[in-house]
């Protein structure tokens, strides 16, 4: 038999007592995986029960967390929401429908979570658009809807909070919403960091934002745009680079590292003026090329114990190698285009200096 087509082993299982039904909340191959979703139900689920009145609430809110965590999951093991544009659309209409926002009011992404509302935790969906941070839940007969501006909100933090350790507080002028019990609160955080931090920079026509084009015009922006805003950000950080400098690849590889005799895992970031490299081992070696200095850039003999070597030769009279790099040839190919355009860079400005 197909081993996917198998019933899993293991289940957890809710059922209301007094009731013959059983409602499947997770399931594992192993003792470890069914361990797993154990824990995370112990750390994000089972303490926030006790605020409901009775076990039928109790049931109607589990159930409802988890189908909302499966959605998202589901939805989440596709890069991005163009790769799935039906099912897009249907959240982008039900978005539109709920919150009667004009058609300018673009849509980024959304996520399952829990919003707190008075004493019990309410379970619906977080809507990110260009202009507003927004939540609708629709559970035990009852509608909560809420409507933050992103130009209202003075803080936003990842805290801890009555119902779970895990949870995202929006602060603004008058109140305060906690949002909890994401599937992935990191990805979450971030993209509602971006989207506040862009929303002020365009109100204050900031000098920055020009470096971002395609977050430009509010009706363009998508979660691609927004993902690679942040990763641009976080890079030119961690290296102290100029904040026009854009990242283009990021790779997993070693680098020859002569004060150890040995080859040092880490990743390679290239952008458009710069390679550098980071190891996995924090402090134990990271480097800042600038393309400027280099002198070759080339691709060595492909051996079992040296695979998809590149030799990145600089001024100096130094040399990196870097090995067991995936798309070998592009990187090669394209490391060698911006290299060449810096050059030409260079002999032209000169030239038109002496010109002038």
């Amino acid at each position: 038999l197909d081993s996917n087509a198998r019933v899993a082993p293991f289940r957890i299982l809710l059922q209301v007592p007094g009731s013959q039904f059983f409602s499947a909340i997770a399931c594992g191959v192993t003792v470890e995986e069914i361990h797993n979703h154990w824990e995370w139900l112990e750390q994000n689920l089972l303490h926030t029960l006790p605020v409901f009145d009775n076990k039928e609430d109790i049931a109607s809110f589990v159930n409802g967390k988890v189908k909302g965590l499966i959605a998202e999951e589901n939805r989440s093991k596709l890069t991005e929401q163009e790769e799935e544009p039906e099912k897009f659309r249907e959240a982008m209409v039900k978005f539109k429908t709920r919150f009667n926002y004009p058609d300018s009011e673009k849509l980024i992404t959304y996520y399952s979570c829990c919003c707190s509302k008075g004493r019990v935790p309410r379970q619906g969906w977080l809507y990110l658009s260009i202009n507003h941070l927004s939540f609708y839940s629709f559970f035990l007969g009852k509608e909560v809807k809420v409507i933050i501006p992103w130009v209202d909100i003075i803080k936003l933090e990842r805290t801890t909070s009555v119902f779970t350790t895990e949870t995202i507080r929006v602060t603004t002028r008058s109140k305060e919403r906690d949002f909890f019990m994401f599937l992935n609160i990191d990805e979450a955080f971030l993209i509602m960091e971006q989207l506040a931090d862009v929303t002020i920079r365009r109100l204050l026509d900031n000098e920055a934002f020009e470096v971002d084009p395609a977050l430009q015009d509010p009706t363009q922006i998508t979660k691609r745009d927004i993902d690679a805003r942040a990763q641009n950000e976080i890079f030119r950080a961690n290296f102290r680079l100029p904040r026009n400098e854009n990242l283009h690849e990021v790779l997993e590889c070693l680098l020859w590292t002569p004060f150890i005799r040995c080859h040092t895992a880490g990743k390679m970031y290239a952008s458009d003026s710069y390679i550098c490299f980071v190891s996995k081992e924090e402090g134990r070696c990271n480097i800042i090329i600038p393309l400027r200095e280099v002198i070759s850039i080339e691709k060595a003999e492909n051996t079992s114990d040296l695979p998809n070597p590149i030799i990145i030769s600089i001024r100096s009279m130094m040399a990196f190698q870097f090995i067991g790099i995936k798309d070998w040839d592009s990187l090669v190919e394209n490391l060698i285009k911006r290299h060449t355009s810096i050059k030409i860079t260079r002999a032209v400005v000169p030239s038109s200096s002496e010109s002038s």
